[in-house]
């Protein structure tokens, strides 16, 4: 292994564990976030589990804040975000943010999922919220949909508190995430998606979208009613970023294995037709690889870096103005 790699493992590897403290200047908020986690409501087995882990230091010049409860009003009370942030914060130079969106079928997984991958992109300068959303059978999409808006709402709100910058906001997920993180893009503005979370639709917007091999339309695919979808075609199509595609959505970045077996390629390519279509701005890569979640593999995995920094540099593009 050389150098370059190590030291990007390294990097990554340092960023989650030890994630039991919280910056001592957010304690209260801490405290505040997670005082209804005895609320009463459905949880779901899917859920991770909290793990015991190694201690071990975040990267340097990071903090993080655990399981932020961003809507206390949920039913189920293990839907949480941490956020990982720059531990030197100059408000007078905000940093863009970034939301991304686990996936596992809609069914499994929690926001500790993406700690990886959350603690990298807050070490190249981005305020990172990973969050988790209510689960299929429990919940339903729609109720995932609306968490993940609702952690969205949350984190523009409290973006300067970290030294982010709200009106730069990318959101970024795999597979079921991908598809969650595509409808926030596509379907932000639409008062019917958002209306019941944002006053004005408009505020849902993001700035810029990596979908890691999404599916593009739940009305035609099969995946999500296997899993236990139960909505019909009308509020499946209603839940599908391909729906909203306009010249207005987002730059996108679509990520995908050409052996995807899980999720079909032509997924992403219907978004990217799509987008195509519409006169917005859409990128594509297909890796000639052939698992699904290759964002979620071994820390040595080529792919797996691969795909991270693929979105950093297209996020550094959109939100940093870099080319």
């Amino acid at each position: 292994m050389n150098a370059k790699k190590k030291m990007l493992i390294l990097t990554a590897a340092a960023g989650i564990f030890a994630l039991g403290a919280c910056a001592s200047a957010d304690n209260a908020m801490c405290a505040n976030s997670t005082a209804d986690s005895k609320q009463s409501g459905k949880t779901s087995p899917g859920r991770n589990k909290p793990l015991i882990l190694s201690a071990v230091d975040r990267p340097s010049g990071i903090e993080i804040m655990e399981n932020v409860r961003f809507s206390p009003t949920c039913p189920d009370p293990e839907v949480l975000l941490d956020v990982y942030y720059p531990k030197k914060i100059d408000k007078t130079n905000p940093v863009p943010c970034l939301l991304l969106i686990h996936g596992g079928g809609w069914r499994m997984g929690d926001q500790k999922k993406y700690a990886l991958m959350a603690a990298y992109m807050a070490s190249k300068g981005y305020v990172v919220a990973s969050t988790t959303y209510r689960l299929l059978p429990e919940y339903d999409i729609k109720d995932s949909v609306e968490d993940c808006q609702r952690a969205l709402l949350w984190l523009k709100e409290n973006a300067s508190k970290f030294g982010g910058d709200a009106s730069k906001v990318g959101v970024m997920g795999g597979s079921a995430g991908g598809h969650l993180s595509a409808l926030l893009a596509t379907g932000g503005g639409d008062p019917d998606l958002c209306g019941e979370v944002f006053k004005d639709p408009k505020d849902a917007k993001v700035q810029a979208c990596v979908a890691m091999a999404p599916i593009a339309d739940l009305s035609t695919n099969k995946l999500a009613r296997r899993l236990g979808f139960k909505g019909d075609k009308n509020e499946a199509w209603k839940l599908s970023g391909l729906k909203y595609v306009s010249k207005d959505s987002p730059p996108m970045l679509l990520l995908h294995s050409k052996g995807d077996k899980t999720v079909d390629p032509a997924e992403s390519e219907k978004l990217h037709s799509a987008y195509k279509k519409a006169g917005a701005k859409s990128e594509k890569i297909i890796y000639d690889y052939n698992r699904h979640a290759f964002w979620n593999l071994g820390l040595d995995d080529d792919f797996k870096m691969t795909s991270w920094n693929d979105a950093l540099k297209f996020f550094d593009k959109i939100l940093k103005n870099r080319q």
